[in-house]
């Protein structure tokens, strides 16, 4: 694939997630933010239950049923605060500070196991947080409920990523399905 196409095709899935961003925020015309929730976990299971057949067979290893319960129980809580925040904030604020996540990822090794994070993680969630006083006004009060709603759903996102590469790393490096340099903690 040449730099062009891989730049076109990031460019067509950014779209698509903007996309969805507003859908996510028009479907609050019509339901409230659970029953929203509730669409987007239906559709979502009826995508991935064919996949689960290909898992059928695996054994996997204990504490696996517990982490997998941590892992669904941190992404239910932050969709469900996604959403909601959405009722509160517009689409641009709500994107942009769900998309903080990718930089929460060393804030939230830090708080579950303890791993502090490097320079660049530091310097990468400072910068950040300055986007994110820009995008207020320069004031952190002038944060509406949803901006912070979308925050706190951004933290939990990263939080339950995090979890899920921390269960998946062994099994993937037993079974050679994912790269060695799979990101997630050793």
């Amino acid at each position: 694939m040449s730099k062009v196409q891989a730049n076109c095709l990031l460019l067509l899935a950014a779209a698509f997630w903007g996309f969805g961003n507003v859908a996510q925020k028009t479907v609050l015309d019509h339901l409230d933010p659970l029953s929203a929730v509730g669409m987007r976990c239906l559709i979502a299971g009826l995508m991935a239950a064919p996949l689960t057949m290909l898992e059928w067979g695996t054994k996997f290893g204990p504490g696996y049923r517990m982490s997998l319960a941590k892992v669904s129980a941190l992404f239910s809580i932050s969709i469900i605060i996604q959403q909601v925040s959405y009722l509160d904030t517009t689409v641009t604020n709500a994107s942009f500070l769900v998309s903080t996540a990718t930089v929460m990822t060393p804030l939230a090794a830090w708080l579950l196991i303890g791993e502090r994070p490097t320079a660049v993680g530091g310097l990468a969630a400072a910068m950040t947080l300055a986007g994110v006083l820009l995008l207020s006004g320069g004031l952190i009060t002038s944060f509406s409920q949803g901006d912070l709603a979308a925050t706190l759903s951004a933290g939990a996102t990263r939080c339950g990523w995090w979890s899920l590469a921390a269960t998946c790393r062994p099994t993937a490096r037993r079974s050679r399905r994912l790269p060695r340099n799979f990101s997630a903690p050793p």
